[in-house]
């Protein structure tokens, strides 16, 4: 059985625990850290996708709102631990995502991805984004990234 879990704080437990998830993540471009894990679950959305008796999450979506464009979600950062991965759990979790930020009155998602990750740009699109744009050097130099968009509809 799944289920979400959206924590309002991080003990300092959860941080190391997250910080940990991030570096299986995103160790070759820099994971983040506590300064900026906190202020996200505090002020932005952590969405935490649990599989009972496990402890730690499963995938992970971190969410911010737009300040220009107060109805579009940006997704920080998503991903699924490296030993789920290969079973459909990111399309899952994604789906869950999309239906929480519909619920919670956004119009639109937008994110950005390496243009390199062939694997996470295919599950984008199967859940519905597309490219919008390309963005030269985004995070530095080299860190080439596609932002891409997902209209919700209201249903």
């Amino acid at each position: 059985m799944y289920y979400i879990e959206v924590p309002k704080k991080l003990t300092p437990a959860e941080q190391k625990m997250m910080i940990e998830l991030e570096q299986d993540a995103f160790s070759s471009i820099g994971a983040v850290d506590e300064q900026t894990l906190v202020p996200i679950a505090r002020y932005g959305k952590m969405i935490w996708y649990r599989a009972e008796g496990d402890v730690r999450p499963i995938a992970v979506a971190e969410i911010m709102r737009s300040y220009e464009n107060p109805e579009t979600a940006y997704i920080f950062g998503y991903y699924v631990r490296s030993d789920w991965q290969g079973k459909g759990t990111g399309r899952q979790f994604l789906q869950e995502v999309i239906a929480l930020l519909r619920k919670d009155g956004f119009s639109n998602v937008t994110l950005t991805v390496n243009v390199e990750n062939q694997a996470a740009i295919v599950l984008y699109e199967r859940c519905g984004f597309v490219i919008k744009e390309t963005r030269s050097d985004e995070f530095g130099f080299g860190e080439n990234r596609y932002c891409m968009m997902l209209e919700l509809k209201v249903k």
